[in-house]
């Protein structure tokens, strides 16, 4: 008779998860409601100071924590005026030079100017002053020409305005501007875009991207290597051919930054054109049926990683032409209506949107109601909540 089996012991239980101190601190220190808060708390000794001033949980603080609006820079700074709650705050930036062109090297015969600020970098273009022709207004083709030229010869610098520093990036290879050629040349834009690495608060990369009659380029230079490089959408040049040249939006629409995506609105081709800046790759989904043509609409950031969409409606059938922003989200490649805005002014210019706010140029009546006045109102894209700027 064989003997019963025995039974094998049960294996041993599962160590409990222990959280280190360091752990345990971020996870309160997250939960502190202002900047203000933090950095009291980072003054109450060495160690809480260690911890918040990590790259790590600033960045995990900033996501949870978007930091206000203050203002917008456009040549001088614009703050927020009271009852706007960020209005004390401003104060402290109401005299910032946001320049950068004082702590950069000068050269005889050329000028720094400010092309894009993104994540607390500016941008700026070192190029020969060329002499007046008579006119500082560029249309058409001379626009193209003007973009060009710079391309061919500027300098490019990333600054710190803050802290006043600045990294001069090296020229873009022949070879890579060969690839841009002026007769087939529609629009040029060069902006700042995330590091590769999101770990290091100091990388960063510079994109200049080329809409070109058949083809779309992208040069991107990275911090980490101080290497230019070229990536092209591969399906432009098939789209391009199907597309109305002979439309008169045939540019790209104003560039935003959503989800870690930059997004322009190709109105010709009723897309929206989305570059991850993670795996660069581009994509694009199809614009809503009733979208509204250039600058009369907005992409922003929408929960669980959607994107959303602000649009700008008049109602031109009644005698106040009351206006109104309404919010669709993009969920699985359909965009659904979400609500609508009711906005307090006459007329609305969307002006752009940063750090989850769309910012609008407005005309609207006192609440009096007796006088007409210019100003700006933000939205916040999370919230929808609106107010005076």
């Amino acid at each position: 008779m064989a003997p019963p089996p025995t039974s094998r012991p049960a294996p041993p239980p599962e160590p409990p998860f222990l959280r280190t101190p360091h752990d345990l601190l971020e996870e309160i220190f997250l939960r502190l409601p202002t900047a203000a808060d933090l950095a009291r708390a980072s003054t109450a000794c060495a160690t809480f100071c260690c911890v918040i001033a990590g790259h790590a949980f600033l960045h995990r603080y900033r996501t949870v924590h978007p930091p206000p609006l203050i203002g917008f820079l456009h040549d001088p700074f614009s703050p927020v005026q009271p009852p706007h709650p960020s209005a004390i705050a401003a104060r402290a930036f109401a005299d910032f030079d946001f320049s950068c062109s004082s702590f950069l090297p000068s050269t005889a015969g050329r000028t720094w100017s400010r092309i894009n600020l993104f994540d607390g970098r500016a941008l700026l273009a070192g190029a020969p002053v060329e002499e007046e022709s008579g006119s500082n207004i560029l249309v058409g083709s001379d626009v193209c020409d003007y973009m060009y030229r710079k391309f061919l010869v500027r300098d490019l610098a990333v600054c710190d305005p803050v802290h006043r520093r600045y990294v001069l990036l090296p020229a873009v290879p022949d070879d890579l501007k060969a690839l841009v050629r002026r007769p087939d040349l529609f629009c040029l834009e060069t902006f700042l875009a995330p590091g590769d690495d999101e770990e290091d608060p100091l990388s960063f990369r510079v994109m200049c991207l080329a809409q070109c009659r058949m083809h779309l380029l992208l040069i991107v230079f990275s911090s980490l290597d101080g290497q230019w490089r070229v990536l092209t959408y591969d399906q432009w040049s098939a789209r391009a051919t199907l597309a109305s040249f002979g439309n008169s939006e045939t540019g790209l629409s104003d560039r935003q930054f959503v989800h870690g995506c930059f997004c322009w609105q190709l109105h010709f081709l009723d897309k929206l054109l989305l570059l991850d800046t993670h795996t660069m790759e581009f994509s694009d989904v199809d614009l809503p049926p009733d979208h509204r043509g250039m600058g009369r609409s907005v992409i922003v950031e929408a929960s669980e990683g959607n994107l959303g969409m602000l649009t700008k409606w008049y109602d031109q059938d009644t005698e106040n032409d009351p206006l109104w922003l309404t919010y669709s989200v993009l969920r699985n490649n359909q965009w659904h209506w979400e609500k609508d805005i009711p906005m307090p002014v006459k007329r609305a210019i969307l002006v752009g949107v940063a750090e989850g706010y769309l910012l609008l140029d407005v005309l609207y009546t006192t609440p009096s109601q007796e006088d007409l006045k210019f100003g700006y109102f933000s939205v916040d894209s999370k919230t929808l909540q609106v107010e005076l700027f």
